[in-house]
């Protein structure tokens, strides 16, 4: 049986029971639709968005993942940047009071900092480290609270040669920083006025070059590398 009966309609109905029977084929037809088309559509949207989901919500994971990665691997400074970072502690930690040493002393912040750089390796060096002595300031005192005896280089006769040394041990770098100043102030035993050219000095380059002049280093490159890691750091800025 077809869903439009015509032929019933017209020839047994009225004009308001033809409208009834039409009602009725489309009713019939609706059925129809929902019965045979409905389930499998609403089935295969149920998927579809499903799947959408599934899809966003792995690309976001993805792009979190990912996101993340890339901000820890910019965290993570390289070695490079890890070493300027302690470098820079370094300066200031120990730039404030060498300061207040200039005020008092008049010796160039800048210098006094390059030299405790150089000589003492940031800190690092055994001398250093252990015994608080930054500058290599030697000692000839027997007491082993106040001295202790290490290897060092020193530059003779054209070449770096290895040889045992006494040198002052104190109980911080502070302490090391005052009794490097006492030096340049006070001078040598055979001259006092030794050092009178650092004290003197209205810049880091006549402060470098003095020191060699006045023959506080056997290294006859002392002076260069004093100026190479002041204008390296910008040391400068703290006279």
């Amino acid at each position: 049986m077809g869903f439009f009966n015509f032929d019933t309609i017209k020839r047994e109905a009225t004009f308001k029971e033809r409208l009834i029977v039409v009602k009725l084929d489309f009713g019939k037809l609706k059925i129809a639709i929902n019965k045979k088309l409905q389930p499998p559509v609403l089935f295969n949207m149920i998927h579809f968005f499903t799947a959408l989901i599934i899809l966003l919500l792995a690309c976001f994971v993805s792009f979190y993942v990912m996101a993340n990665a890339s901000l820890a691997d910019k965290s993570m400074p390289s070695k490079q940047e890890s070493r300027l970072i302690e470098e820079q502690k370094f300066i200031d930690r120990t730039a404030p009071y060498i300061q207040t040493r200039q005020r008092q002393d008049k010796i160039l912040a800048s210098i006094t900092l390059a030299q405790m750089i150089l000589e003492s390796d940031w800190g690092k060096s055994r001398l250093a480290s252990k015994y608080h002595n930054y500058f290599g300031v030697k000692s000839w005192s027997n007491d082993t609270k106040k001295s202790v005896k290490l290897e060092t280089s020193e530059f003779a006769d054209g070449k770096w040669i290895k040889v045992k040394g006494n040198f002052a041990v104190y109980k911080n770098w502070q302490t090391s920083v005052y009794q490097h100043n006492r030096l340049f102030l006070k001078g040598t035993t055979w001259n006092k006025n030794q050092y009178k050219a650092v004290l003197d000095a209205k810049n880091y380059v006549d402060g470098a070059q003095a020191l060699v002049k006045s023959a506080y280093a056997t290294d006859p490159d002392y002076a260069s590398k004093i100026i190479r890691i002041i204008k390296k750091y910008y040391l400068n800025i703290y006279d």
